[in-house]
């Protein structure tokens, strides 16, 4: 992989950097020469002359612009943003609580916004920028007891690919999910209640006994940090990284539901799909959605649909 020049990528501001994946990565971005911008609530405990340790709460947002400009004032600008601050839940949906889900919510999803809403001005600015966003596995494959901490993360990815679409002029962007590693602490911020309804009660034991495809001796926190970087250090970023033996087990469990699921739906509803197949050829399309099938496939598709509706006439 062609790798990106260093100075597009020399000043990275990290949230989360006190504790787990955020502050593994703040340690092996220092020791590669990086500039580093570590925010947390709880000041990182870094010591070198290359990281600026700042306490900041990404869910306030004149908090996070105040942080980005004392970045700026210290290194001159912010080439990379990597969001990584959370919070964890396990509890039923029907045992959950809106205080509760808006709490994690605020953490998991609008940190990230504020972050990314504020910093974008300046990397259109300097038409330059990277964001690579912790959604974890959680964002791509649900789990039981997880409606606060999925929504929030499901959510994130979402916003990921919609600012990957709107900023390419300007922005790289990606997500990276994390089958659970042992140093990422995340168990340490989660609110875990075990159900007290009958019909849920089996499922506690999910929680004691976690499921056959769970690997976390396997996953080392270091190496998986070491890709993170290893990759933004390539110029082109994949859209979705999936790291530890776990994540891509259940993103593939999730692409053979929805496949079975799109099976299902053309079979029972010819009419949407002879409508879809007519859209498929349509220029509109063309033109706004070429980038996801590539230029040249695209075209091949494309004037194929054309032939096939002149030979109609």
């Amino acid at each position: 992989m062609k790798k990106i020049n260093k100075e597009l990528i020399k000043t990275w501001f990290v949230t989360g950097a006190s504790s787990g994946v955020g502050k593994e990565i703040c340690k092996q971005l220092s020791e590669r020469g990086y500039n580093v911008i570590a925010v947390a609530r709880r000041i990182p405990d870094f010591h070198k002359e290359n990281v600026l340790c700042l306490s900041a709460d990404v869910t306030n947002p004149d908090s996070v612009v105040s942080a980005i400009n004392k970045g700026i004032e210290k290194f001159g600008k912010i080439d990379v943003l990597s969001n990584n601050a959370g919070v964890s839940a396990d509890i039923t949906a029907e045992e959950e609580s809106l205080e509760h889900m808006q709490e994690v919510m605020n953490t998991n999803f609008f940190g990230s916004f504020n972050t990314i809403n504020k910093i974008l001005p300046h990397f259109r600015k300097n038409k330059n920028g990277t964001v690579i966003n912790n959604t974890s596995q959680s964002g791509i494959s649900p789990r039981l007891f997880g409606s606060a901490y999925c929504s929030s993360k499901y959510a994130l990815e979402g916003f990921t690919s919609v600012v990957r679409m709107e900023t390419k002029s300007f922005c790289r962007v990606m997500a990276f999910e994390l089958s659970f590693f042992f140093g990422t602490e995340i168990g340490k911020t989660k609110k875990s209640i075990d159900s007290q309804i009958e019909e849920y009660k089996l499922e506690n034991l999910h929680k004691k006994s976690p499921p056959p495809t769970l690997f976390p001796h396997e996953n080392n926190l270091e190496n998986a940090v070491a890709l993170i970087i290893d990759t933004v250090e390539s110029e082109k970023l994949p859209r979705y990284l999936l790291l530890g033996k776990e994540a891509p087990i259940r993103a593939g469990i999730e692409l053979d539901i929805f496949n079975e699921s799109m099976k299902y739906s053309l079979k029972h509803n010819k009419k949407t799909y002879k409508d879809l197949h007519k859209i498929s050829f349509s220029k509109r399309l063309f033109s706004t959605h070429k980038e996801f099938y590539g230029d040249k496939i695209y075209k091949v598709i494309y004037l194929l649909g054309l032939k096939i509706k002149f030979r109609k006439k």
